[in-house]
């Protein structure tokens, strides 16, 4: 009789067992050139003064609005690196590197997968608009008794509720997966081996297009991170590049 009682108990619990996360989304975008590029309505014609000096009308700029995250934000994410290829990195070449972005938070999260920025902006240039953004970050530090190394690449995203298949909504473990081509933005100088692993961070931006130029409003976001196990961090090794100039001998 007890056993019949807890059976259905058991059932409701076994629907939000985790093991129901799957993969929802797998997105391949190491043989695409994206298309960044935002438009603007021409400056207005140069004015000059009676004193010889002109004025073209043309600027642009940024700015960013800080925070910082609140524990009791029920969205969370882990950004793992799955895998880099080659694990021989050279500076001067591109490697291929695969992220997995985890929901493991309470409840949904929305997030940006376009690799094209230029497909949200309105058929008008004059337009303002507002889009999300997530770097996908793969950083590096070094290995233990290695000497110090610091450095990460990464790779953008984009999306808005008003582009169609522009955003994707992650459910409490729910993932999904992305192959992209990137650099590293630094690397040591000498051989050395270290460990790499993934990060993001997470915005909501607006564009402001002007005559002659533009400015974006940039909010970074803050769903708590579930850090990665360290353990699944991945090995690599730098190649250095000898300088070319050698000493010659008369």
């Amino acid at each position: 009789m007890i056993a019949s009682r807890l059976l259905p108990l058991v059932l409701f619990i076994a629907g939000f067992s985790p093991l129901q996360a799957q993969e929802i989304r797998y997105i391949d975008i190491t043989g695409v050139q994206q298309r960044t590029e935002l438009r603007y309505p021409p400056a207005p014609p140069v004015s000059c003064r009676a004193n010889g000096s002109c004025v073209d009308g043309g600027y642009g700029g940024a700015s960013i609005g800080d925070g910082a995250p609140d524990i009791r934000n029920p969205q969370a994410l882990r950004i793992d690196l799955l895998r880099v290829d080659p694990v021989e990195i050279d500076p001067e070449i591109p490697f291929e590197a695969e992220f997995r972005v985890h929901n493991t938070g309470l409840v949904p999260i929305d997030l940006p997968i376009s690799p094209h920025l230029s497909d949200l902006q309105p058929s008008d240039p004059s337009i303002e608009f507002s889009y999300f953004s997530i770097a996908l970050v793969a950083m590096v530090t070094a290995e233990p008794q290695q000497a110090e190394v610091r450095s990460l690449g990464f790779v953008v995203l984009y999306g808005s509720p008003e582009h169609g298949g522009s955003m994707v909504s992650l459910k409490p473990g729910e993932w999904i997966r992305v192959k992209t081509n990137m650099r590293l933005r630094t690397c040591p100088s000498e051989p050395v081996s270290a460990r790499i692993h993934g990060g993001f961070w997470l915005r909501s931006n607006t564009y402001r297009p002007h005559p002659g130029g533009s400015s974006t409003a940039i909010n970074n976001l803050y769903p708590n991170v579930t850090p990665s196990d360290p353990a699944t961090w991945l090995h690599v090794n730098f190649i250095h590049h000898p300088s070319e100039q050698q000493d010659s001998k008369p």
